[in-house]
């Protein structure tokens, strides 16, 4: 029932922004860069006592927009789909970990704006786990809310394409033994206006 309100309540919110962004005339609110974002990021987790932790590429897709505050300044916001794959090597021969965990993520990052269709961007995500897998074995414990922090930049090269390029950490653990969840990313902006 928790996993249901917290994937419910998320959706309702934007459902009544989304009824505010279109009686944008009577509210004032306006928006900037409505986009579908398709990329990939190479992540990298740390298990306990792994001798080597390896970059392995995920795959992030979702909707997103830039709402804006003031002239300058913006709040990016969208719905998302993320993995955040990993690969660990330990001291035995041939003792290789691999895995991944796929999240529904919701974006707050605020974004300064250097024009209408560019800005760089900070903020947290709040990411509900959709699945994990490991292999050998399974995760202990994964959890099923984690808040990324992401450092960012998105800009319109074309009319109708654009690029998100983004540094992204989860502080804390995401499961027993595993924590210190790393990305680097690039998304292609494809502009809904």
């Amino acid at each position: 029932m928790n996993k249901l309100i917290t994937l419910l309540f998320p959706l309702g919110v934007l459902i009544l922004t989304s009824t505010a962004i279109a009686q944008k005339t009577t509210t004032g609110i306006s928006y900037l860069m409505p986009a579908v974002e398709v990329g990939f990021k190479w992540n990298t987790a740390s298990f306990t006592n792994s001798v080597s932790d390896k970059q392995e590429v995920g795959a992030q897709l979702g909707v997103s927009a830039v709402f804006n505050l003031s002239e300058n300044f913006g709040l990016k916001s969208g719905m998302f789909y993320s993995e955040r794959p990993f690969k660990s090597e330990f001291k035995e021969v041939d003792n290789i970990k691999t895995g991944k965990l796929t999240y529904f993520e919701l974006p707050l990052h605020f974004m300064f704006k250097f024009e209408d269709f560019a800005g760089a961007y900070v903020g947290p995500s709040l990411a509900v786990k959709l699945g994990d897998e490991l292999k050998p074995g399974s995760l202990v414990n994964p959890k099923s809310l984690v808040l990324p922090i992401t450092f960012g930049a998105q800009f319109k090269f074309t009319p109708a394409l654009g690029a998100n390029v983004f540094f992204e950490t989860v502080p804390g653990d995401l499961a027993t033994d595993l924590s210190n969840s790393r990305a680097v990313g690039i998304n292609l902006l494809f502009a809904l206006d």
